[in-house]
Formats: structure tokens, sequence, C-alpha cells
């Protein structure tokens, strides 16, 4: 799928869920693949993997030495097929046919338990994720390097943040594709939670440091180019470093309660006295998540705009009579 189909998909389903639709507007967001809604990928996502899984045992179970291998293949030959043969894309079933005969193909490998088998596991996501656009593949790469430095280097909530700060810069930019625009959101937002999951208690104190400077530095890129990912991924992150830093303090939960709530309020009071009356810049004013929201807002206005009617012949009254003829005829009609 090139990227302007890929970019009349996400239209379409954009206008789709906010029910204004007809087709001259099909007409101009073609696109010549067969493609599903987001709840209908995600079912038959589960429904392809727990296939997979039942053929991987039935060779198990009638003993085949290359169980992972036989399925591997014959997941990425059926998932090229249906893609190239029958324009299938964004369906659910070539994605879990790629991630899940990589992962097949993988469990062939001999496994030593040596810390560079994470990246053996990234390089297989990164792989099924560029092929099928899936940008929740390219995550969990991001996850498998983060727990390659934990394991190796002891460096997994730095790799973390590194990673999803290298995302938000990403964001700077307007992407081409918006999976490639959604694999970095994916990043931003994911990365931080992951990496408080690998933290270690001894280094509690620099944990909280270096989650309160990506936060810091995440919520100025959000201030200068005013995506709404930027806002969450800062969200996330003071709202970890905020919560691992009250546990370290000495006072009653109900007092630690009380003290938060109080200053969101004092925050949310600050930022909406700061925004109220301001035109440019950072405003109160909703702003579009992705640069393909505007388009989609144009079409939608297009849509309810009224047709006029054909104005329809008049026809004459009988109390008013003709203009000429006789015996009840009238000239005009």
């Amino acid at each position: 799928m090139n990227a302007q189909h890929e970019r009349n998909f996400f239209l379409r389903a954009r206008l789709r869920s906010e029910s204004v639709w007809n087709e001259s507007m099909a007409a101009q967001l073609e696109v010549p693949w067969r493609t599903n809604s987001v709840l209908a990928q995600c079912a038959f996502f589960l429904l392809t993997c727990f296939a997979l899984s039942t053929f991987y045992g039935l060779l198990h179970l009638f003993e085949s030495n290359r169980e992972g291998l036989m399925t591997g293949v014959a997941a990425i030959v059926l998932a090229e097929y249906l893609m190239g043969a029958r324009r299938w894309f964004f369906t659910g079933v070539e994605t879990a046919l790629w991630i899940g005969g990589v992962f097949a193909l993988l469990s062939e490998l001999p496994s030593s338990g040596k810390p560079e088998a994470m990246l053996v596991l990234a390089a297989g996501s990164a792989v099924a994720g560029a092929r099928v656009r899936n940008p929740l593949f390219g995550a969990l790469a991001a996850i498998f390097v983060m727990l390659y430095f934990e394991k190796r280097f002891d460096l997994g909530v730095l790799c973390a943040l590194v990673l999803a700060l290298g995302a938000c810069l990403a964001l700077l930019r307007t992407w081409r594709r918006p999976t490639t625009e959604a694999l970095w959101i994916a990043i931003a937002l994911i990365m931080p939670i992951a990496g408080r999951f690998v933290a270690d208690e001894y280094w509690r104190y620099t944990t909280i440091l270096l989650y309160a400077i990506f936060g810091i530095l995440a919520l100025s890129l959000a201030i200068a180019k005013r995506h709404h990912a930027l806002f969450l991924a800062a969200m996330i992150s003071l709202a970890i470093g905020g919560a691992d830093f009250v546990e370290k303090v000495l006072a009653p939960e109900e007092a630690k309660l009380a003290a938060g709530g109080a200053l969101l309020l004092a925050i949310a009071f600050a930022i909406s006295r700061t925004l109220r009356d301001r035109t440019h810049g950072l405003v109160l004013t909703p702003m579009p998540l992705t640069p393909f929201d505007d388009a989609a807002e144009i079409g939608v206005t297009l849509a309810l705009q009224p047709s006029a009617p054909a104005p329809e012949p008049q026809a004459a009254s009988p109390a008013e009579g003709g203009s000429f003829g006789g015996a009840g005829a009238s000239g005009d009609y």
C-alpha cells in the first residue's frame, strides 16, 4: 500500500466515524485494497493467531522436528499471497500471519539465554512492523531493545527515555504516511511506561530525576509544536516521576492525596487563566492530532453543504384563466 492509499484509508475511517459519508467522497478517497475497521482488525488478528498456534501444535503433536520452520514459512508465504494477489492490507489477517511467522522462525534458532537474543527479537518485530505498517510492532521492537540494555548494561530506563525522546523529536516534522507518525506516537507513549517496569529500587531517585527531565523536555516540545501526543508523553512521564516521588515522602496517605488534588487544581487554574485570552501560540482552541484532520474537516464541511433544489414549473391557477383561447381552454400551461 502506497502513501496515498494509506492516507485515503485513514481519511475514510475518520469520515465514517463522524457519520458523514457519500458516494462522491468515496470516489475521491478510493482504496484499491481490502481493508477492515480497527475492531475487525483486532478480531481477525486474534483469530489468525489462534489458527497459527493450532497449526503449530498439530505439527508438534505429529512429532515434526521443524514445526517452527514450517509454520513460519507457511504463514509468511500466505501473508504475501494475500497482500500481493488478493490485495489485503489492514485486515488483521496478514498482520498476524507476518508477526506469527517471524516469531515461529525465530523459535528455531538455538537459545543460549544471552541478552543478544533481545536484539534478534527486536529485529524480527521491526521487519514485521515495516512490512505490514503496524506501529505497535515497531514499539515492540523498541521494548526488546530496552530489555537488551537492561540485561546487558542495567540501563533500561535510560534507554527507554532516550528512545521516547527520539520519537518526540521525530514528531516535530510532518510525515507522508500516517502509520509512520503513529509509530513515533506509540514509541513516545509506550516507552516511558515500559521503562518504569524495569526500574530498580536502588536507583529510584535517579529514575525520578530522569522522568522529570524527560517530562520537562517533552512538555517544552509540546508547547512549541502543539502536538497532542507530546503533551500525553509529558504527562505520563511527570505522573510516573511524581508517583515515585510521593512514595518516598513520609506523610499520611490522606495528606498526600489532598496535596496532590490541590496541586492539580492550582495547575488547572493557572493554565486556564494564562490561555484564556490568547489568540496565538498555545491556546485553548482544540488542535488536530495529525495534519490529515484538516482534510477530514474540509470533507465534512463539503458533505454538509445543502444542495439547491431545481425550480419546479408553476401551473396556472384555474381561477385566473389564460391569456387566450376559448371554451375553457387556456393558452398558458
